[in-house]
This record gives structure tokens, sequence and C-alpha cells, in this order.
């Protein structure tokens, strides 16, 4: 039974909630209950309007704001298919997994539900060859060892338990550096670049709530002369997606997302007061348990002098070992034809179209990063809260004391951090058209290209895919 197979293995992961049973109850009777419940679904496809032709892949993104999952349909040569006439099957819930660290068995309240819906976009014959992957964002690894992996396992006793192909390793924790592979896949594929040479593929960089990414190719030749890091992580890995190659470099930059380097700017103000936020603002903020304080400066946000904070928490003077580096003492690939045309992506496309340098009402918006120096000297020079939400009135309330900072952050770390040049035009999205539809851009799509494209006859051969580093080709 579903449901006993879960509390044991909550059981043998130390779980011990006192909300456990009631949880497990209702659920219990919430599945049975149900006329498309997994239970029952093993028997019966209910009569959805599917085809049953293609392959499937599941795909949770357990991010720092969401958790989300996608369904994705592919034919033979791993083209996107649609389902029901859309090009994935998608849903969330406004919850993150991290905030049940200390009850981890109410994790199941809103998962099971996302895999309730999964499921059932999937014909009934296809379930049990059709993969379902789980990748939490790096940051989970703030709660320590002990409480990630409680939570992880409570995931794992679910999948284990449904009529999918699931592998334990398939549920863990996506490095950022993997995610930022993920993407770039995701985006060159869905602009059509795929197939051609690498030259002619775009580069992505990438912002989330804890890290920031840089992915793009490089030829074979550049791959085989990568320096070597012992002890770091490979930042070349090789990818096979749609019968073609491709080299990528990677990398993930922690924790300079947009809310973990808010915690690494104000380290750098004298605890007194920062030039960042607002004026008027004096609070504690609080990042995974570790308090901060913000108190804003008496004479209130200065671009200047926030970005001076900034530059120091990039720690742009951080010993780096070869030619070539970014910040925080990261080596930058090199370079090369595939970081000519690049794409901004998630944080970087949202907060320009909180203040107006981009929109969510088309697919992408072509800048220059100046743009986002003026629109952060008009922040900084706010005087009052109101002043500011008069200014920006798209702006989340809980973002808008920290805007200055942040709006200097993606500027420095644009121009600073990755080098790129403030008056060279590059691209913002948060979709990319496809055939008749579009679809948001979303590492969730790569893994499941990936998996898709592998060389491996059957999928349950594939064990990890959280660290994609297969050599396809001899490098000469």
């Amino acid at each position: 039974m579903l449901i006993l197979s879960i509390s044991k293995t909550m059981a043998k992961a130390g779980v011990t909630s006192t909300s456990l049973l009631a949880l497990l109850l209702l659920l219990f009777v919430k599945f049975c209950a149900s006329d498309t419940s997994i239970l029952n679904r093993k028997a019966a496809p209910r009569g959805r309007v599917v085809s049953e032709d293609g392959r499937y892949v599941i795909v949770f993104h357990a991010g720092g704001v969401f958790t989300m999952v996608h369904v994705f349909r592919f034919d033979e040569n791993a083209n996107l298919l649609k389902i029901n006439g859309s090009l994935e099957v998608f849903h969330q819930a406004q919850k993150t997994i991290s905030s049940y660290a200390e009850d981890p068995a109410a994790i199941l309240s809103f998962v099971a539900p996302l895999l309730e819906k999964a499921i059932y976009a999937v014909p009934t014959n296809l379930q049990p060859e059709t993969p379902v992957i789980f990748g939490a964002y790096d940051e989970l690894y703030l709660l320590g060892e002990e409480k990630y992996e409680k939570i992880l396992d409570v995931v794992r006793g679910l999948f284990s338990e449904s009529p999918l192909l699931y592998k334990a390793e398939w549920v863990n924790i996506l490095p950022a550096a993997t995610q930022g592979a993920y993407l770039w896949e995701s985006i060159n594929y869905l602009m059509g670049n795929v197939g051609g040479d690498y030259s002619k593929t775009v580069a992505v960089l990438n912002q989330e709530s804890a890290s920031v990414q840089m992915a793009y190719a490089v030829s074979a030749k550049a791959a085989a002369n990568a320096p070597k890091f012992p002890g770091v992580e490979e930042y070349i890995t090789a990818h096979h997606i749609q019968s073609n190659n491709y080299y990528l470099y990677s990398h993930g930059y922690f924790p300079f997302g947009a809310y973990s380097v808010r915690t690494a700017i104000l380290k750098y103000t004298n605890d007194s007061y920062t030039y960042c936020v607002t004026n008027g603002y004096n609070v504690q903020y609080n990042y995974y348990g570790e308090m901060y304080n913000v108190r804003a400066a008496p004479s209130g946000s200065s671009y200047e002098k926030c970005r001076a904070n900034v530059l120091q928490a990039l720690h742009l003077d951080a010993t780096c070992y070869v030619e070539n580096c970014t910040f925080d003492g990261a080596w930058n690939g090199g370079g090369g034809a595939g970081l000519e045309k690049i794409y901004l992506t998630n944080g970087f496309q949202n907060t320009g179209a909180d203040v107006g340098i981009t929109t969510h009402s088309k697919p992408s918006t072509d800048l220059r990063l100046l743009e986002y120096e003026k629109f952060a000297k008009v922040a900084c020079g706010a005087s009052t809260f109101e002043d500011a939400h008069n200014l920006f009135p798209s702006v989340p309330l809980f973002d808008l004391p920290y805007l200055c900072m942040d709006l200097v952050y993606v500027y420095t770390v644009l121009v600073d951090g990755f080098g790129i040049d403030p008056t060279k035009l590059v691209t913002a999205a948060d979709s990319v058209p496809y055939g008749d539809s579009s679809m948001r851009i979303q590492w969730a799509l790569g893994l499941a290209l990936e998996l898709i494209s592998s060389n491996h006859t059957k999928m349950q051969d594939i064990t990890n895919v959280f660290a994609p580093s297969r050599t396809f080709v001899q490098i000469v």
C-alpha cells in the first residue's frame, strides 16, 4: 500500500512529526476517494484523450520560491510533441521544500498532488517506462545534510510506490553548474540551434535565488586544452543532444543568487548601516536561520557607495590560478564563439521586468547593460519607501527596500564579474517561440532532453542525471 510504504520510508529517515498520522490519513482518504488516484490508475486509463505514442519524462523542479512539475513528450528523434495541445503539462505549488525542514512529512501535502497530476498526463501503458526525476536547488545544502536527506527521503518514498520508472539517485540536489548546462540545452534546443556548429549557439547567464550560472559551448580543441582543477567540479562537460555532440562550459556561483547575495553584500557594511537599502529601512534579514542587520544609512542609499560594497562581495581579487577568470576565483572558460550571443534568464530578466527594462508581455527583449545601471541610479536615489514605490509600482513590496542593491548587483556582476561590455547588445528572455507555440526557459526541459537523447538504449540504465559528464567522442 502506497501510504503505508511512505510511512515506513519516513520512519527510516527519522521523521517523527506529530502531524504525520493526520497527514497520512488525509492523503489516504483523498487518494482512495479520488476517481483519478494513483491507486486506481494502475488498472485504468480513465478515458484520457492522449496519444499513446512517444516517450514521456516527468521532472520536478524544487526551487527557492516554488515547487513545480513538468511533463514532456518526445518522438523517437527527441522532437518535442504536444500533450493535449500543449508543449508541456505544468503544475506548481507556491511552497518550497526547504521551508519544511522541521517537518519533512508535511511535504507530501503538496508533492503528492503534483505527482498525481503528472501521472494523469501519461498513458497507463507507458507509465512503467516513464522516468520521474526530482531536482532540488543547491540552497538546500544550507539546511545541513541530516535535514535535507530527510526531505529527499520522503520524496523518494513517495516516488518508489508510484507506477513510474524510478531510481533513488534521481531524487537529489541539482548542482548549479548542472542547472546551467541544462538551461543551455533547453534554450538552444527551442531556438533550433542544436544540430549546427557550436558557434551558432547562444550563451546563457542565469540568476536563481541562491546562485548564478554561466553556460556556453566551446570547441573540441578548447575542451581538450581546458585547465584541470583537482578537487573542483569539472568546468567543461560533454553532452549528447538529438544525435549531436557538444562541449559545454558551465559554472555555478554560490551564494551569488538574487536573495543569497544580499547576505554577501551586507557582510561588507560596518554593521551599523548600509548604503544599499531605502532610507528608513531597519530590519533583520533572515536567510536560512542566519540573521543579518539591515539598517539604512541616515543619508539614504547611494549608488556609488553601494556599488563599492557589491564589488567587494564579488571577490574580484580572489586568487585565480589560470588566466581568464570571472569573480570569486572562478575560471571563465576562455570565451570564444559560443559566448558571442548572450541570453539573460530568470532573475536577470525578472528584475528588468519589475522596473521596466524588459517586459513579461514579450518572450524576449534586446538591451544594453547600461540600462541596468541607469535604473539602479534611479532606485538608489529614492528618498523614501513611498518614493521608491511610486517610481517602481511593479516591484514586490518585500523586494522594494532592496531594489537599489539588487539593480546595482545585476549590473556589477554582469559587467565587472562576467566581464561583459556594458554597451554590448544582449537579450533578456523568459520564453522562446517553438513551432506555433512558445515555452518558458527552464532547466527541466534540458534535463529531459538529454535523457531522451542519451546513447543508452534503456532509460533505467542511466544513473546520474545530476552530473552529466559523459565522453562521447575522442578529443584530438
